[in-house]
Parts: structure tokens; sequence; C-alpha cells
């Protein structure tokens, strides 16, 4: 007779870390100047020390307004990315733009388009004025050799250089907030190993825990297969094939999954013709969140849960974005372990700090910048035309713009903070993991201590990826029906 064996599911201390990207008494008459001004005062000291080491002998100058002529100097600003491919709202969209009109893909970016192209141009600004920047091609590398190709408009930044007649800066060397090597990694190592090795319940449970993380479910969306997204839940909760308690949530399962983090896009979008919704349109348009509340509750009672809203999902679309309301959950609300988070999320998981966002900087980063290399012949109608760069690309530059929406609020829909700029990545919020929701496909990679995530839409990948606790390393599970 088969003994009955016990298996528990890894757990890990969790603290919320994302009250500054909750909204309080929100206020739509001000400014946006005075989130950028925020943002300059946050970033210059990040940039100008950087700058001041590698040039010790040029002048810094503390206002741009203050640059001489003739005089290697050093001056810290916002720069403006000037594009005359640049689709403006109140012109409305072109057929030719890189945006995507469809809501199921308002995340993704044609490959082959972008608004960038070798016409681009940079201006630096500052609170007493501007300059125009001039990048010349030097065999000399110095900075973080950055070309305008790789710029966007809201970026901080110190600039090196010399101001001609024309009254242009001939930059030598641009250097962004960056990050060092021990502003993380380990600089928690000690506790992450101690609160990580006492996670699992299961003495005898050889398997680390990990943090689930899923985007662009699309549940309840027309026409979507469902299967793969109950093979998922079957998997979270340890009933995805026959046996006992051993093979239910032994090696290799679910049963190491802490938690599930999902990185917007959970509802299917609904599309309707003009005019007034009648009463099946309405009913229509709350089906894919039913259809979520219903799967959220078979994973709730398994697992904490943290839910971040989306470009698709019932919220607004301007960051931060609020939690989705529990009152459209009601199954699912009812169990503690689920989480509404905003958009963009902070989080400490068995002391290791989480941050990221559902995907939409990535996805407006990617229009206004490009890559070196053009469309090859795989679409000969744009041969030779710009390439947006990729999504690890575009993740990895906010991690050294040191800035989650460097495009907001110019092109990213974005609040108009006055006394602050959440947005900014201080030295006290570097993470452990950096991850961005709804991508093409699965990318990875560590910079100077920093595991980045390019979590895979659910939805046209069927894959998620779980991130081990003990050592940030990534797997991609895939549930995929032949």
């Amino acid at each position: 007779m088969t003994q009955p064996v016990t298996a528990s599911r890894a757990s890990a201390p969790f603290t919320p870390t994302w009250q500054k990207f909750k909204l309080t008494g929100k206020q739509y008459a001000q400014q946006y100047s005075h989130i950028y001004s925020k943002r300059l005062l946050a970033q210059g000291p990040m940039c100008l020390p950087r700058a001041s080491k590698a040039f010790p002998q040029a002048t810094a100058v503390p206002r741009i307004i203050e640059l001489k002529e003739s005089v290697r100097s050093i001056v810290v600003g916002t720069l403006v990315k000037e594009s005359s491919n640049r689709v403006e709202v109140q012109g409305g969209l072109s057929e030719d733009a890189a945006i995507v009109l469809d809501n199921s893909d308002a995340l993704k970016v044609k490959a082959f388009k972008t608004m960038s192209d070798d016409k681009d141009k940079c201006v630096l600004e500052d609170d007493s004025g501007r300059v125009a920047l001039k990048f010349l091609e030097r065999e000399d590398k110095f900075g973080d050799n950055y070309k305008v190709r790789d710029l966007v408009t809201g970026v901080v930044v110190a600039i090196v250089g010399v101001v001609d007649e024309l009254g242009e800066m001939e930059v030598e060397a641009i250097f962004v907030g960056g990050i060092e090597q021990g502003d993380t990694g380990d600089r928690v190592k000690e506790e992450i190993e101690g609160m990580t090795k006492a996670t699992v319940e299961d003495e005898t449970s050889q398997q680390p825990p990990v943090v689930m993380l899923a985007s662009g479910l699309q549940v309840g969306k027309s026409g979507g297969d469902m299967l793969p997204l109950q093979l998922l839940v079957d998997y979270i909760s340890g009933s995805l094939c026959g046996g006992d308690a051993a093979s239910l949530l032994g090696s290799g399962s679910g049963a190491n999954v802490a938690r599930v983090l999902i990185a917007g896009g959970a509802t299917g979008s609904t599309s309707f013709t003009s005019g007034d919704l009648d009463e099946m349109d309405v009913k229509k348009a709350a089906e894919p969140i039913k259809v979520l509340d219903e799967y959220l509750s078979q994973i709730c009672c398994n697992v904490e849960v943290d839910l971040m809203p989306g470009a698709s999902d019932p919220v607004p679309l301007m960051l931060p974005q609020g939690s989705i309301h529990p009152c459209l959950l009601p199954k699912s609300g009812e169990w503690q372990s689920l989480n509404c988070t905003p958009n963009p999320y902070s989080a400490r998981v068995g002391g290791a700090k989480f941050l990221g966002t559902s995907g939409q900087p990535l996805a407006d980063m990617r229009r206004y910048t490009s890559s070196s290399q053009a469309v090859t012949m795989s679409d000969t109608s744009n041969d030779g035309a710009p390439v947006a760069i990729t999504e690890m690309e575009a993740l990895e530059s906010t991690l050294n713009f040191r800035h989650l929406t460097p495009t907001g609020p110019d092109s990213l829909p974005t609040y108009p903070f006055q006394d602050q700029d959440p947005f900014v990545i201080g030295k006290n919020d570097v993470p452990h993991v950096l991850f961005a929701g709804g991508c093409e496909k699965f990318e990875t990679k560590v910079v100077a201590g920093v595991r980045l995530v390019c979590v895979p839409d659910f939805d046209s990948t069927k894959e998620v990826v779980l991130v081990n606790l003990e050592n940030f390393e990534c797997e991609v599970v895939k549930f995929e029906v032949s």
C-alpha cells in the first residue's frame, strides 16, 4: 500500500513598496514642467559626478545659459529629441506610424517601423534655456557612447563638449545616470540567502522558491484558446498530472512557486462598432473581467497573486495606473492572497527587490529609437528602413537612464506630478530584478548585478517565467498543446 506523501508549497516573505505609485487626490490643473524640473533635480547628481570624474579639467557649468563659446564644459540637462517622422496626436495617426491601433496588440511595435531615423536631432534644455547638440564621429570613445538614435526625450544627461561659433554644443561625451556594480547584487546578499532558505516549509524539498512572472493572459479574448490558460492554472495548483502528492507537488512542479505576478494584459480586448453601446455590448465588454475572476479564484486559493493593470485592462491608461478595483473581481477578491497592485510595480519578495512595468514604457521608447541595423530583405518593400531597438535593449536603457518611463509625459501618458518624479530609479530603488510585461519573446540578461527580464506575452507564446529567489536565474515554462 502506498504511503501518503506530504508536500508543502514554498512561501517567501513579502513587503509591498509601491506606495509612491498610488495616486491620491488627483489634480490635473498643473503643468507638466514640474515633473521635468523634479526629474532634473533628482537625476542631475547621478550624471554630473560621472562626467566630472572622467573629465576633471572641464568646467562644470550650473546652467545652460552660462555656457561660454570655445570652453570645454560639463552641463546637465534634459534631452529633447526632434524627429521629422514623429506623428503628433493633433494630426491623427497614420498607417505609417509605429503605433499599432488594435487594442489586442497595444503593447507591440511593428518590427520594421520606427519614427526615428538618421535625421533626428537632440537639444539639451534646463530651466534657463536650451542648446542644440552636435554629435561628432570620434575614434576615441568616452562616456556612455550613446548616439542620437539611442536617446529619447526626457532623459537627464551630463554633456561634455564645446560650444562653437554657431551656438551649437559639439558633444565629446555623454553620461547618463548609469548603474555601477555594487548598487545592487551583493548589497543584501546575506539577507536574501537568510530569508530564502527559510521560505520552503517542506524541509525535504530541494527546490528553491520562485516567483512566476506572467503577462498578456488575455482572458476572455474573442476567439482565444483557453486550454493553455487552464494548464497554467493546473500547474500552479499542482493538479496538472495524476498520481500522488509527490508527483503533484514534487520536484519540477508548481510547488516551488511562492508568488505569481501578472504583469498586465490580464483581460482580453473587446471591439465595438461605432455608436452607442446597447445592453448586449455592455455584457460583451464585461465578459473578459468576469472570466478573469473565475481563473484568478482558482489560482488565489493556492498561492499569493499580484495583479498589475496593463494597456488592455479596465483602468485609466495614464501612468502610474491604479490597481484594478476589487469590485470587478467578486470571487477572487474574497481571497486575501490577491493583491491588486499599481503599474509600475515595486515590492520585496524573499528579500529581493522586484521593480517593473506592464510594458508600455518599452513600447513607447521603441517608437522613438532605432537600431544600428536596417531592415533586411525579409521585407523588400521596406528594405533599408530603420528598425526599432529590441525590447531587451529598451529595458536595459531604462536601467541605465535610471528612469522607468523616460518618454513620459512627452509621448507616454503620465500623471503631472508636482512634488516628485516617482519613476526615477534612485539609489535605494535599484532592484535585483527589473522586468517588463507584454513582450514579444522571453529575454534576460544581468547588468551590473540587476537581472533584466522581458516577460513574454502569454496569449501569443504560451510562456511564463520562473525567477529563482536564491540566484535570480530564470526558467521558461511553456504550456503548449500539440
